[in-house]
């Protein structure tokens, strides 16, 4: 298999690319700002918002999908888009001299917009990456991509929670403490303009058929009945994700007093693990097919929620950092949810053509993100209106305001994620290779020599 050196070029600097993106993005849409929005006072209906807001953003993509019916500027989108992104974070010293609750609102609407503008470039970007890696390789390389920038994030964001842990454990969550994350944010907005230069650099492969369309266009994928089915079906998942979203991050730091440190290691294992499985599964992909493997991530996700239901708050830490339930939650986590949503991508890439793949990427990032945002909204809340710690048993089950959530998070996962077995692998257009042709490709194509 030959590809082009420009492309392998391409293709390095996305790994790149990623890896300091996510260092980036572990920072602004992590563990980090829970705690952040907790010194500035929020209450558990405002978590949940904080929650919501990637899913809530992702609406916004529609508007890019519209904007490249009408021209072929992919490249143009994720540069401006990415470039303002990242840099509405610098806003953010602000909270210094607002008030408590106008400064939680303030974070709240700066990320609002951020992720918005974020997910316009996020279409675009699927849209001209996946052009540029063949049909052949494309689970095995985006898999490895993926593992890769998915480690350095969390490693990057082990050292920042340490930095804030420690602070905080001197300090308290006072001033001291919010101008370390403050610092913190400008550290990741540097590695974000570090990844938007790799960005620039990557080559772009025109569409082979651009055709000028309108909005009627984006819903021609949905007008055939597999693509109708893979949206409904990840629309539903992602609601029940987004009701177990809304207190995940909360259960974890109010009831089992996980420090950052421990988020940190949590990340840590899911990423480690995900980075020694993600090669094979997405090579299962590419000689399984992505419906199989959808499959498999869902039978692996969507009873994981309740290790959380089952912890008791005083569970003794391994390694004095999670208990033994979360950890398996990580490692499980690590294996079948990148599994899950790398097949589902590799079934928007070949359900739709190059010319119609940005508009298909987009109605499924609007339906699913409005659907995570209904859930974490309504998970959110739930646990708000039941109160704050207040327990109540169900059939033998000691729940309270934030394990009742978890409980219907798994039930709904269950019934939603039954859709996977409705839909259809899209037919390949090009020749299968062997395991061992698509391993040297890619190795040849991430390390070797690029003719």
């Amino acid at each position: 298999m030959r590809i082009a050196p420009p492309v392998v070029f391409g293709l390095r600097l996305s790994v790149l690319e990623g890896s300091l993106w996510s260092v980036y993005w572990s920072i602004v849409a992590g563990a980090l700002m829970i705690k952040l929005f907790e010194a500035l006072g929020a209450n558990t209906r405002e978590l949940a918002i904080l929650a919501a807001l990637p899913s809530l953003a992702s609406v916004f993509g529609v508007f890019a999908a519209r904007f490249l019916q009408a021209r072929d500027a992919r490249k143009p989108v994720v540069l401006w888009s990415e470039g303002v992104s990242r840099g509405l974070w610098l806003l953010l010293p602000v909270v210094l001299v607002l008030p408590g609750r106008t400064a939680v609102w303030f974070v709240l609407g700066v990320m609002a917009v951020s992720h918005s503008i974020h997910s316009a470039g996020a279409v675009a970007w699927l849209s001209w990456v996946s052009d540029l890696v063949p049909e052949q390789i494309r689970g095995l390389y985006f898999g490895l991509r993926n593992a890769i920038a998915g480690v350095l994030g969390v490693a990057g964001f082990l050292l920042a929670s340490r930095w804030a842990d420690r602070v905080e454990a001197e300090t308290g969550k006072g001033p001291e403490y919010l101008r370390t994350v403050l610092i913190l944010v400008a550290i990741a907005v540097l590695f974000a303009a570090a990844s938007w230069l790799a960005l620039l650099l990557q080559p772009i492969r025109r569409m082979k058929r651009f055709v000028k369309a309108g909005w009627g266009t984006l819903l021609d994928t949905l007008r055939e009945r597999n693509g109708r089915r893979i949206v409904l079906t990840w629309t539903g998942l992602m609601f029940a994700a987004g009701i177990t979203n809304a207190v995940y991050g909360q259960f974890f730091v109010k009831r089992l007093g996980i420090p950052l440190q421990g988020m940190a290691y949590y990340g840590l294992a899911f990423w480690g693990v995900s980075t020694l499985a993600m090669p094979a599964f997405g090579r299962f992909a590419d000689r399984f097919g992505n419906r199989t493997l959808m499959i498999v991530g869902w039978l692996g996700v969507f009873w994981q929620p309740m290790l959380s239901v089952y912890t008791p708050n005083d569970m003794p830490h391994v390694l004095l950092c999670l208990p033994w339930t979360i950890l398996v939650d990580a490692v499980a986590g690590g294996l079948f949810w990148p599994a899950l949503q790398l097949a589902q991508t590799n079934l928007v890439i070949a359900q739709a053509p190059s010319e119609g793949r940005a508009g298909l990427f987009a109605v499924l990032a609007a339906m699913s993100g409005l659907a995570m945002i209904l859930g974490t909204l309504a998970g959110g809340e739930i646990a708000q209106r039941i109160g704050e710690g207040q327990e109540f048993p169900l059939f033998g089950m000691p729940l309270d305001d934030l394990r009742f959530p978890l409980l219907l998070g798994t039930a709904l996962r269950l019934a939603f994620g039954l859709g996977v077995f409705l839909i259809r692998e899209p037919p390949r257009h090009e020749e299968a290779v062997t395991g061992r042709q698509a391993f040297r490709a890619v190795w040849r194509l991430l390390l070797g020599r690029a003719d």
